[in-house]
């Protein structure tokens, strides 16, 4: 008859509840993702003329486009989320979109220095490769930081901090050049 009781069955078994609790203890379920936003931004409560500068892609992708256009902001608008709006709404000057015709535009939340541009769900599936990606994420990003004091851009995909966007990480934030 065999032993199972020995002491290095009860060394293993203690070793191995050891990891478990290490396990659970560190793993991400447990933490939180909640990123808590603010329910509201205070915006000027009168018209204002701004001029937006727009980051397209170059027709041959290899980088950035530059559109400026000035708009009206209604009182309470944000200067950041009409720079989205306008960027999904596609180029005017010979520069290719970056976002695909139909897809709305994300939300953006400001808090401090850094804004956090809300991605919805349909750009989980916009099959680009990498290069449409990169220059979806930074197009947007950079049209964000060039609105105003903010100076990171952080991504959240349905209101959940994003881990990736397709092939690209966006576990860091994306900060204004130094």
């Amino acid at each position: 008859m065999k032993r199972y009781l020995t002491l290095w069955n009860v060394l293993g078994l203690l070793l191995l509840l050891v990891g478990v609790a290490v396990y659970l203890a560190s793993s991400p379920a447990r933490q939180s993702g909640v990123v808590n936003l603010p329910t509201e931004q205070v915006e000027p409560e009168v018209p204002r003329e701004v001029e937006l500068r727009l980051y397209f892609a170059k027709n041959d992708a290899t980088g950035f486009l530059i559109e400026k256009r000035k708009v009206t902001l209604a009182p309470g608008e944000s200067a950041y989320q009409r720079a989205l709006d306008e960027l999904v709404a596609g180029p005017t000057q010979g520069a290719a979109p970056i976002v695909p015709s139909g897809f709305p535009a994300p939300t953006v939340f400001v808090r401090g220095t850094t804004a956090y541009v809300d991605l919805p769900e349909r750009y989980g599936r916009l099959g680009y490769g990498t290069t449409g990606e990169t220059l979806l994420v930074y197009g947007m990003a950079y049209t964000v930081l060039d609105q105003g004091p903010v100076e990171e851009v952080r991504f959240l995909y349905r209101g959940q901090p994003a881990a990736t966007l397709g092939h690209l990480s966006l576990l860091e934030p994306i900060r204004r050049a130094r």
